[in-house]
């Protein structure tokens, strides 16, 4: 077991656009959350809204087994102020088999402190958080914020190694 692997659910392109920048700065390989069966458009957009507001599940597809990995990275979207479905069904099916996870939270609006601790809550002993809107990514800011994320997993990683 070694490494970090990052996942990642979107929508819009912007939690795939911080999965690949922490992945680069974690070494880390990515894998995709996807639905099985994603419907596009108007009709995917709501009801991606209503499936995340009303914690309704959903059957999804991924690639990689997380327990191979050090460290698991999340990165999800807040849609409605809630966790997309696809994001608590994959916690659902695989916080079992993730020693060090930590996640980052991306949202078009301010993140709230209520949803923050829907994340924390479904994932009560992350190491490492993050929240950004998605118009800070880039900007100065958000890089750093990025850089201190990637430094308390790389600690971890790190530690881990080094007792194997």
């Amino acid at each position: 077991m070694s490494g970090v692997l990052v996942v990642f659910y979107t929508r819009s392109g912007n939690s795939e656009k911080i999965a690949h920048d922490i992945s680069t700065k974690l070494n880390g390989v990515i894998d995709e959350i996807t639905i099985e069966k994603e419907s596009k458009g108007t009709y995917g957009f709501l009801k991606n809204i209503f499936d995340a507001y009303f914690e309704n599940t959903e059957t999804i597809k991924y690639e990689i087994d997380p327990k191979d990995y050090t460290s698991i990275v999340i990165v999800s979207p807040v849609i409605a102020g809630k966790i997309p479905s696809a994001v608590r069904q994959y916690v659902a099916e695989n916080l079992d088999k993730m020693k060090n996870y930590g996640f980052i939270m991306n949202s078009n609006y301010t993140i709230s402190k209520k949803s923050s601790k829907r994340f924390r809550d479904l994932m009560p002993e992350a190491i490492a958080d993050f929240a950004t809107k998605n118009t800070d990514i880039d900007f100065e800011f958000y890089c750093k914020s990025l850089e201190d994320f990637a430094d308390r997993i790389r600690i971890v990683v790190e530690k881990d190694d080094r007792s194997e």
